[in-house]
């Protein structure tokens, strides 16, 4: 039996989910402009980058299987918005001069590589299921009128 399965009923907010892995990517940029205490934080932030790694595997999977979801593509760009802060600060780890750092702890050069080369795989997997005949829309589903009119009724 597998440790985790889909449940096509379930609802999945794409949108609420990357933007939280979003924010807890900036938390680690963050924490790499610190000067932080890697004896505190070293094990926090590898624990963190390998559930957001994870994490993204998992909504790109969802994302890919729900086929159906209004406004997919936009969450694939949201995804792949994603994936490119989180490779900056893959790099900005391997290559940056802090703290919490591959510098200073040589060891964490693999790892990082492989989480780099996911992420590298899982963009590459965005670049094939993008519609590039629907670019995201900063116009709103509903026009101003048209909700006004829904309001009303109420």
């Amino acid at each position: 039996m597998p440790i985790c399965s889909i449940d096509m009923s379930k609802q999945i907010n794409f949108e609420d989910n990357i933007f939280i892995l979003t924010t807890r990517i900036r938390m680690i940029r963050d924490l790499l402009i610190l000067d932080a205490d890697p004896d505190i934080f070293l094990d926090k932030t590898l624990t963190d980058v390998d559930f957001i790694d994870a994490a993204l595997g998992v909504l790109l999977r969802d994302l890919i299987e729900n086929t159906h979801l209004i406004e997919r593509n936009g969450q694939f760009y949201n995804l792949y918005d994603t994936e490119q802060i989180f490779l900056e600060v893959l790099w900005e780890l391997a290559n940056g001069p802090g703290t919490v750092s591959v510098g200073p702890y040589p060891v964490l050069k693999d790892k990082i590589a492989l989480m780099r080369e996911h992420a590298i795989d899982r963009r590459k997997t965005i670049e094939e299921h993008i519609s590039v005949d629907e670019t995201p829309s900063s116009e709103p589903l509903v026009s101003s009128d048209e909700l006004n009119g829904l309001l009303q009724g109420f």
